[in-house]
């Protein structure tokens, strides 16, 4: 394929071509009717524990790639992006504090895992200073997209005669030197026979 046709259409493809983007959607959650602590069996020290998380992901449903903002606190201790991961559970996603894994809840510690799929939504939560665990699946959840700003994108068209009157002009000017550097040649061919005659 000829050098400048191969130029024009790799310039159109890259004009047409779409790039794939990460989507924010933010997770609003409230968990409540905590049963008793899983090891000694005490009352649960916050209840409702309700909170948001902003999350990255292809679309609804896929994998998330990234935790963007948070806004939880469970008993005084309030988590920050740093301190939460997150993961997939059968169907749906799992978010979590990371220190003891996403998902993996760890009595005596600052910990909280949140589990949503369309058969099984679950909290749990424990705090420092007491060895147990509380564990709700009355959890009330809404995942909703959020609009981002329009940002404005320059016409196809216009974007495509600029690439195309800039190859015209690249091409006229290697054409330019082309026919100056054969002139040249030819000038030294002529002056070289003319002496050795």
């Amino acid at each position: 394929m000829h050098p400048f046709i191969k130029s024009l259409v790799l310039s159109a493809l890259l004009l047409c071509s779409a790039v794939a983007q990460a989507s924010l959607y933010t997770l609003d959650f409230s968990a409540s009717s905590f049963g008793p602590g899983v090891f000694s069996n005490t009352t649960a020290p916050q209840s409702p524990v309700s909170g948001s998380i902003t999350f990255s992901a292809p679309t609804l449903g896929a994998p998330a790639t990234a935790i963007n903002a948070i806004n939880l606190v469970i008993h005084g201790h309030t988590y920050t992006t740093a301190e939460v991961g997150f993961g997939t559970y059968s169907d749906g996603y799992v978010f979590g504090a990371i220190a003891n894994g996403v998902g993996v809840g760890k009595a005596g510690t600052d910990d909280f895992y949140l589990i949503l799929s369309s058969g099984l939504n679950v909290f749990s939560y424990s705090q420092v200073g007491i060895f147990d665990t509380w564990v709700t699946r009355a959890v009330n959840a809404s995942i909703t997209p959020q609009v981002a700003a329009a940002v404005p994108e320059p016409a196809p068209l216009p974007l495509l005669l600029a690439g195309l009157a800039t190859l015209v002009v690249a091409r006229r000017r290697n054409s330019s030197a082309d026919v100056a550097s054969a002139a040249a040649a030819a000038t030294a061919t002529a002056t070289a026979t003319a002496t050795a005659t």
